[in-house]
């Protein structure tokens, strides 16, 4: 059953790609990865904020699994996102990085959410590594308002229209179908993970 829901999902994505080709090249879309990027990003912001909630309420290790999942996957869109928003700046600027707000804004999510991979490796016990974890990811969370709240303040040297086009808003489904499939395939692995670190203590 989740073969075929990956194969659909890639399916999919594979398919809004290619009926909003015509756009790549247009002008007038330099946002085109951009946004969409930096939107999935934080759409796996949200769901591992929900997810974290929801496992300090119930204690559930599957929520536990959603949160480091989605993390991951969000954290590889922002990083994809960032390094897309330095090619559009040196593009414009000829400097790939110049302390734009919205790329220093992204930056600082992006290591909070990096802290929050490095938190759940120093941690042993899975427990106390759930708990730690979803407390940093919720604060981690708190980063995200303020960063927009801060590219308002600041405008950004590169202007980037955030508004969503068409052709973006195919784009962002089609990272978001993508992200849903890299989250189930990331799901399998932590679950295979967890089963052979309960085995390995219970045999302790």
């Amino acid at each position: 059953m989740r073969g075929a829901v990956l194969y659909i999902l890639g399916i999919a994505a594979i398919l809004l790609l290619a009926l909003n080709h015509d756009s790549f090249a247009a002008p007038r879309e330099e946002g085109f990865f951009y946004i969409p990027l930096a939107g999935a990003a934080a759409t796996a912001a949200v769901a591992s904020l929900i997810s974290s909630i929801a496992f300090l309420r119930t204690r559930d290790f599957r929520f536990d699994s959603v949160a480091v999942a989605v993390t991951e996957v969000g954290l590889a869109f922002l990083a994809a996102a960032i390094v897309n928003g330095c090619c559009l700046t040196g593009y414009a600027n000829g400097r790939f990085w110049s302390w734009d707000s919205s790329l220093t804004a992204a930056l600082v999510c992006w290591l909070f959410y990096a802290a929050y991979l490095m938190l759940r490796q120093s941690v042993e016990e899975p427990t106390q590594r759930a708990i730690f974890a979803a407390v940093w990811s919720i604060f981690a969370f708190v980063d995200i308002p303020l960063a927009v709240v801060s590219t308002a303040w600041w405008k950004p040297e590169t202007h980037i229209p955030f508004d969503f086009t068409l052709p973006r808003l195919i784009n962002f489904a089609a990272m978001l179908l993508i992200g849903a499939l890299l989250t189930v395939v990331r799901l399998r692995q932590e679950e295979a993970r967890r089963e052979l670190d309960s085995l390995r203590r219970s045999s302790q």
